[in-house]
C-alpha cells in the first residue's frame, strides 16, 4: 500500500490541474447530473454519447471528462428517487426507499444534502481501493467462476430478505417471482423462446428500466390522481434561504455506515455483473442489521439512505479495479469506458500500470476532483431542485407520466417497453397493495438471468452441482446466505 503511495505519478495531478481540464470536469459532471435525473437514462448511456466528442481529444482530457461524466451520472438518480419516488436507474432504486418518504415528510432537503455527501463519500472509498487495492481485487475477481457467480447472486437475494421488515416469506416470495419474469424471453444458452405467447416483443425479455421505473414511479401516479386540484404533492414546510447541508449529527452519526457501505459497494461493482442496484440492496440490507431503529427503514430512514447512496456510488471504482487491471468490465457504464481508453490507444491490463501510469493516475485523480466537483453543483442547484416537490399535482403529475413515457421509449425506440412499464406499474400497485415488497422483486430480475445461467453452465461443464459446495468462495457465500435468513427472522421478532 505505501509502495503504491510512492509510485504515484504526481505529473498527472499538475497536468489535471490546468484550468482547461477542470473546465472540462466540470461541464462532465454537470452533463452526467443532467443525464442521470432524465428517466431511462444514466451513466452508461452519458458516456457512451460522449465518446464520439472525445475523438479529436488528448488522452489526458477525454479520459478526465469520461470519468467526470461517469460520476456526474452515478449520482444524478438520486435527485428524482428522492423527489419523485422515480429511480432512473438500477442504482437509485435502493434510495427510493427512505428518499421518497423523507421528502413526504417535509425533510426533502435534508434526504438531498445527506445523499449528496453519501455520493461523495462512496465514490472516495471507491477510488482509494481503487488506488492501493486494485490488483489485490482484480485477483479476488478472477477466481469468480460459474460457482461463486451463482452463489453470490442467491446471497444478494436472500440479504434483501432483511428489507421486507417482519415477513422474510413475503421478501422471498417476492424475489421468487422477480426470477420467474426473468425466464421471459430467448434463453442466452440456446436461443428457444419461452413465456413470450408469441409476442415479438417480448423476445429480449422484460427490460429492466421500463420495469424499474413501472415498479416505483407509475405505480405511485396510480395513487394518486392525476388531474387532482390538490394544491400541492406534498405537504412540504422548506425554507428557501435555508441550509440543504447535512447536520453534523447525520454525518458523525453514520461515520461507521459510510465505511461499510462503501466497501460493500467497492467488492459488489469488483464483480462483473453486479452493479449498483445490488450494491445499494446488499448495502440497505446490511444497515438495517446494524441499526439500532430498525422500524424506521422504509419509513423514511438517513441511514437506509446513506446506505444506499454511497454503495452505489463506491461501485464506480470498483468496477474500474477490474476494468484496468485485467480488462474485464464490472458494470455496463465500465464496458462502455474500457471501449473510449482502447480507442484513444490505452490497453486495459496489467500493462498499464507499468507502460502508462500516466493515464492511470490520471484516471484516479479525476475521480476525486470530480466527486468534489459533483458535491459543489449538487449543492449549488440542490435549493432549487428541491421546489419541484412544491409543484401542484395536476401540473406535476401528467408532467412525470410524460417523461416516464418519454425517458422508456427512448430506450429503444419501442412501444413495448412503454406496455411493460405500465404492466409493472399496475403489478407494482397490487403488490404495495398487498405488502409485498418491491425491492426483492427487482433483484430477482436484475440476478434471476445470473443464477440461472450459471447454474446451466456449471451443470453443462462439470454435470453436477457440487462445487457449489466443494468451491470454497462458493460454499462461504452460501454459508452467508443462510446466516442472513436466520438474522433476518431473529430480527423480526423484536
Amino acid at each position: 500500500m505505501l509502495e503504491a503511495i510512492g509510485n504515484i505519478p504526481w505529473d498527472s495531478l499538475a497536468a489535471l490541474s490546468s484550468p482547461r481540464i477542470l473546465l472540462l470536469l466540470l461541464l462532465g459532471v454537470t452533463g452526467g447530473l443532467a443525464v442521470g435525473v432524465t428517466p431511462g437514462l444514466g451513466p452508461t448511456i452519458a458516456v457512451a454519447l460522449l465518446i464520439p466528442v472525445t475523438f479529436t481529444m488528448p488522452p489526458d482530457e477525454a479520459f478526465a471528462i469520461l470519468t467526470a461524466v461517469y460520476v456526474g451520472g452515478m449520482s444524478g438518480g438520486a435527485l428524482t428517487a428522492i423527489l419523485l419516488r422515480l429511480p432512473g436507474t438500477p442504482a437509485s432504486m435502493a434510495t427510493v426507499l427512505d428518499g421518497f418518504p423523507l421528502a413526504q415528510r417535509g425533510e426533502a432537503g435534508r434526504a438531498i444534502g445527506n445523499a449528496i455527501v453519501a455520493s461523495f463519500c462512496g465514490t472516495v472509498i471507491g477510488a482509494l481501493f481503487l488506488v492501493l487495492l486494485a490488483p489485490l481485487l482484480a485477483r479476488f475477481a478472477l477466481k469468480f467462476h460459474f460457482a461463486e457467480y451463482a452463489a453470490v447472486s442467491i446471497f444478494a437475494l436472500t440479504s434483501v430478505a432483511a428489507l421486507t421488515g417482519s415477513s422474510t416469506a413475503l421478501g422471498l416470495l417476492s424475489a421468487v417471482l422477480g426470477m420467474l419474469l426473468a425466464t421471459v424471453g430467448l434463453t442466452q444458452e440456446d436461443g428457444l423462446p419461452r413465456f413470450t405467447f408469441g409476442l415479438t416483443d417480448l423476445q429480449a425479455g422484460f427490460r429492466l428500466i421500463p420495469a424499474l421505473i413501472g415498479l416505483f414511479a407509475v405505480s405511485q401516479l396510480m395513487k394518486t390522481p392525476i388531474f387532482t386540484r390538490a394544491e400541492s404533492s406534498h405537504d412540504l414546510k422548506l425554507d428557501p434561504g435555508g441550509s440543504y447541508l447535512p447536520s453534523a449529527r447525520d454525518v458523525f452519526a453514520n461515520k461507521m455506515n459510510y465505511i461499510r457501505s462503501g466497501i460493500i459497494g467497492t467488492f459488489v461493482g469488483v464483480i462483473p455483473a453486479l452493479g449498483g442496484g445490488p450494491a445499494a440492496l446488499i448495502a440497505y440490507a446490511q444497515a438495517r442489521n446494524a441499526s439500532a431503529d430498525r422500524d424506521r427503514f422504509g419509513k423514511g430512514s438517513i441511514e437506509g439512505l446513506i446506505a444506499s447512496e454511497t454503495a452505489n456510488n463506491a461501485t464506480i471504482g470498483g468496477g474500474l479495479i477490474i476494468a484496468l487491471t485485467v480488462g474485464i468490465p464490472g458494470d455496463p457504464t465500465s464496458a462502455v469506458l474500457l471501449g473510449g481508453l482502447m480507442i484513444h490507444g490505452a490497453q486495459p491490463g496489467p500493462q498499464l500500470f507499468g507502460s502508462t501510469p500516466e493515464i492511470l493516475y490520471g484516471i484516479y485523480f479525476s475521480l476525486f476532483i470530480s466527486s468534489m466537483m459533483m458535491v459543489a453543483v449538487l449543492f449549488a442547484v440542490g435549493r432549487y431542485i428541491v421546489h419541484v416537490v412544491r409543484t401542484p399535482l395536476y401540473a406535476l403529475n401528467p408532467v412525470l407520466l410524460a417523461m416516464c413515457i418519454y425517458g422508456v421509449f427512448s430506450l429503444n425506440n419501442s412501444l413495448g417497453d412503454v406496455w411493460v412499464m405500465i404492466g409493472f406499474g399496475c403489478l407494482g400497485y397490487i403488490m404495495e397493495h398487498l405488502r409485498y415488497p418491491l425491492p426483492p422483486l427487482v433483484l430477482g430480475l436484475i440476478l434471476g438471468p445470473l443464477v440461472e445461467g450459471n447454474v446451466r453452465k456449471l451443470l453443462g461443464s462439470e454435470q453436477t452441482l457440487a462445487p457449489l459446495v466443494t468451491e470454497p468462495l462458493a460454499l462461504g457465500f452460501l454459508v452467508l446466505s443462510v446466516v442472513s435468513l436466520l438474522m433476518a427472522r431473529r430480527l423480526a421478532r423484536f
